[in-house]
């Protein structure tokens, strides 16, 4: 009803002198064209979707896409950051540190040849991990042998080969395959422990090690001094979880271990509840739930599943998890510049009418007014576009202090982590990542002249 009211306005304003035959009638005309060109919407109109655009357009040069205006509004009001680990804090490039049989009937190459042929039917990248173990090793992994293929969510795995079912995953899989003992394993320096069970019984045990990815620790800081409160939702094991904390010096406000995706989506809820607006970070199909119920999600592009980039509302294209911190201060930017466009437009407006109400109606004002706002709003707007992306961090482990994590999802070294079961996190596999184990009491170093297993899939 705006643009019929305006006209009845202007008409009436114009047309009324002349019924009751007042004097000055040009004075009157030329207040009807002021109020009429005054209330032209135009610059009113342009400043949100200019500045919306330019802002997804620097955020897409500087390796973010955010899939629209409504979740750059959203982005502006994170409170709460959760992140994922395995993938996400970490790099996702995980090395084997020990894999050993518990068994005697079961030789250490027979059961690396079980775990490697069944975890090659997995996208997890603690799978990919275990493939290129056992090819060091002399051991070629057959995918085509393994029968019944399954993923559990939270778990691991499970596959059938030369007629044994064989379980792959977290302790959580054990109860699974339904072992009747559990051993109880410690985690050394952030090593996750994976195990595999067949015919009921826990037949080998194996530790993966991780690396925190470069710039986590700084995000995290840099987060917590724009007022937002970091944690971590992990599936690995609680001492894993604490190790990663103690490697990024302590700066996650909250740690939660050894969840499920249901654990993800229960703590995401409660978050946005007790805390406010929640931005969630993750790499995997685990963390898919927990993106999709985030008020924005977020997914690591080049190594996250198909799923989770499907699922979240922003997408990384370069995995640096400092651009998260950008991206919000490139979404308070644009809500201020916005509303900044929006005080201005309304107040030149206003101005104008003003002035012609006092006995000034110069329409040449109004239409520079009308006009003017609108360059001067998309010229404003396309500052956004202005300025560089930020200087590259420093590593997770320079940049962190000592302190204390609390969750457990890549570590190992200076900044390293456990990996879990290398099952698929695209599918659900729990070692490591999200949902995995306990861990060893003494793990034997690496051996000498081992590769490090590439990243490939993700969960």
């Amino acid at each position: 009803y705006y643009t019929p009211a305006v006209i009845v306005m202007a008409a009436a304003v114009a047309v009324t002198p002349v019924i009751v035959r007042a004097h000055n009638l040009r004075h009157w005309f030329q207040l009807a064209l002021v109020l009429l060109v005054s209330a032209c919407p135009c610059a009113v109109v342009l400043s949100t979707p200019v500045a919306t655009f330019c802002a997804l357009l620097k955020a897409a040069r500087t390796g973010l896409l955010i899939k629209g205006g409504d979740v750059l509004e959203s982005l502006a009001g994170i409170k709460v950051a959760a992140f994922d680990k395995t993938g996400t804090i970490t790099s996702g490039e995980f090395a084997v540190a020990e894999f050993r049989a518990v068994v005697e009937r079961v030789a250490d190459q027979q059961l690396l040849y079980w775990v490697s042929s069944v975890e090659s039917r997995s996208s997890h990248p603690m799978a990919a991990a275990l493939v290129d173990y056992a090819r060091s090793n002399s051991v070629e992994p057959k995918s085509e042998n393994v029968l019944e293929f399954q993923i559990y969510p939270g778990e691991g795995i499970y596959g059938e080969i030369d007629g044994q079912g064989v379980y792959i995953g977290n302790k959580r899989i054990l109860s699974r395959a339904s072992c009747e003992t559990v051993p109880e394993v410690n985690d050394i320096k952030g090593v996750t422990v994976g195990y595999v069970a067949c015919n009921k019984e826990l037949v080998g045990l194996f530790g993966l090690s991780d690396v925190c990815r470069t710039g986590s620790a700084e995000a995290i800081r840099e987060l917590r001094s724009m007022g937002i409160k970091s944690v971590m939702l992990t599936g690995d094991s609680t001492a894993a979880a604490t190790y990663a904390q103690n490697q990024l010096g302590n700066v996650l406000a909250e740690v939660h271990s050894e969840l499920l995706p249901v654990d993800k989506v229960r703590i995401v809820d409660e978050l946005k509840v007790r805390d406010g607006p929640t931005l969630m970070i993750g790499d995997g199909m685990n963390d898919a739930p927990a993106l999709a119920r985030a008020d924005v999600g977020v997914s690591m592009g080049v190594s996250g599943s198909a799923v989770a980039m499907e699922t979240s509302h922003v997408t990384l294209m370069s995995n640096d998890i400092r651009r998260i911190p950008k991206a919000i201060r490139l979404a308070r930017r644009t809500r201020r510049t916005i509303l900044t466009n929006i005080v201005f437009s309304v107040a030149t407006k206003l101005a104008i009418v003003g002035l012609a109400l006092a006995g000034h109606p110069l329409v040449w004002a109004a239409v520079l007014a009308d006009v003017g706002t609108c360059l001067l709003v998309i010229m404003y707007s396309m500052m956004l576009l202005r300025g560089g992306d930020g200087g590259r961090g420093k590593k997770c482990c320079a940049s962190s202090h000592q302190g204390s994590h609390s969750h457990p999802e890549k570590h190992g070294g200076p900044c390293k982590s456990a990996g879990g079961c290398a099952g698929s996190s695209a599918g659900g596999h729990a070692c490591g990542d999200e949902h995995h184990h306990s861990s060893p009491r003494a793990w034997r170093p690496p051996r000498a002249g081992q590769p490090a297993p590439p990243t490939q899939a993700w969960m």
